[in-house]
């Protein structure tokens, strides 16, 4: 028999747990807790420190390689795939401490807004927004502990097996992310080590950056599907008959269901603004470090090389299409409502609510939508831009 009896609810931390890799390396950038109003916090910016550091130093130095390469010729050691997709993750780690205020103030909205009764939340459906997480965490939980550790050991592999001497100088294949430092230090075998733990450095600092901006992107709107679909199951039990029976208690009702619809537009309004220009940014760079890896790929013949570069392209492309594919469930979501009140029979209500009615269909058909400025709009039809950019830039390095 199943078991029915009560269980613990549910809370808002739940949501928000770091991957254990960001725990060992300290570098989880949201550490959450509550506060003596019963809050949540960001109780520690250790993390974000540590971030601008190696931040700092990584394209501090690409940064200087890149100016001597264009201004005076000197050969340049920048591995164009691996420098693309570290500015990519390294845009979203800027966006995360640029929005920290608003995004620790998004979160708290959406904890007001969750109830903690068991009751409240199964009718809200709330368990099952927290195993589609949780299934989400896991599998990322795999592959974050399985791929990253193989793609940062694949080049020290590559050079224990290629090596030709103590004294043979560092190739490029034989680093983790390739670029410039002071001394020749990347290309002295002596100084391998340290430069190759400063790279796995660099390298979990920018997927800690994406995990927590991905993390955060989908409980968000996890959430906010889940209230915009219990909103719409509560416009479907609407009967307009009721305005003519007890008009009072139907209109106090009625308002209630509107000032959560408003709420909840402006907590759509809101999610667009932290995330927004992270979504502009990604149409390009995400583009650009696709077309990069793709080149790479279709260049080399090397296993190991191949292996190296699978793994990105395949994450990008993954994550690419679910960002996209988020952006059009919330607008289907969002575009529910206006479904539930289009099959009322609104025409049995009083002429009070029929003249009301116009009205509110009319706001409901703003459907909410994710996007940057205007410039575009995060679905399907925006992956499929994406993807043909890619192509296009693919196409033009290959012919040159």
């Amino acid at each position: 028999m199943k078991n029915t009896g009560p269980r613990n609810p549910i809370k808002m931390e739940d949501f928000l747990r770091p991957q254990m890799f960001q725990k060992w390396t300290r570098l989880v950038h949201f550490d959450w807790k509550r506060d003596g109003d019963n809050r949540l916090v960001n109780s520690s910016s250790i993390a974000f420190w540590i971030s601008a550091i190696l931040n700092v130093i990584f394209f501090g130095l690409n940064g200087w390689d890149i100016i001597l390469h264009m201004s005076t010729g000197r050969p340049s050691n920048q591995n164009p795939p691996v420098l693309s997709i570290t500015i990519y993750f390294s845009i979203r780690g800027l966006m995360l401490f640029v929005k920290r205020r608003e995004i620790i103030d998004f979160v708290n909205a959406l904890d007001r807004e969750c109830p903690l009764e068991i009751q409240k939340q199964r009718e809200m459906r709330l368990e099952r927004t927290y195993k589609s997480f949780w299934q989400r965490y896991r599998f990322l939980r795999v592959y974050a502990h399985s791929a990253g550790p193989m793609f940062c050991c694949l080049p020290l592999a590559v050079y224990l097996l290629t090596n030709e001497g103590f004294e043979a100088p560092i190739t490029q294949h034989q680093q983790l992310l390739g670029g410039w430092m002071p001394f020749n230090l990347r290309r002295n075998p002596r100084f391998y080590p340290l430069v190759w733990l400063f790279d796995v450095s660099c390298t979990a600092c920018g997927v800690s950056f994406f995990m927590t901006f991905d993390n955060l992107f989908n409980v968000m709107q996890g959430h906010l599907i889940m209230h915009l679909d219990h909103l719409s199951r509560h416009l479907e039990a609407i009967n307009p008959a009721d305005s003519v029976t007890n008009e009072v208690e139907f209109f106090a009702d009625l308002r209630t269901l509107v000032q959560r619809q408003q709420l909840l537009n402006r907590l759509c309004g809101q999610y667009n603004d932290i995330f927004k220009v992270a979504f502009l940014v990604s149409n390009f760079l995400g583009a650009g470090s696709l077309c990069f890896y793709l080149f790479m790929l279709s260049e080399t013949t090397d296993l190991f090389m191949i292996i190296q570069y699978i793994t990105p392209t395949m994450v990008l492309v993954a994550f690419t299409f679910e960002i996209c594919l988020r952006g059009t469930q919330l607008e289907e979501a969002s575009a529910r409502i206006e479904s539930s009140l289009s099959h009322q029979a609104w025409y049995m209500g009083s002429r009070r609510y029929r003249k009301f009615f116009l009205l509110w269909m009319q706001y409901s058909q703003r459907t909410q939508k994710l996007g940057a400025f205007g410039l575009i709009e995060v679905n399907m039809v925006h992956f499929t831009d994406i993807m043909q950019l890619a192509y296009r830039l693919f196409t033009f390095l290959k012919s040159h």
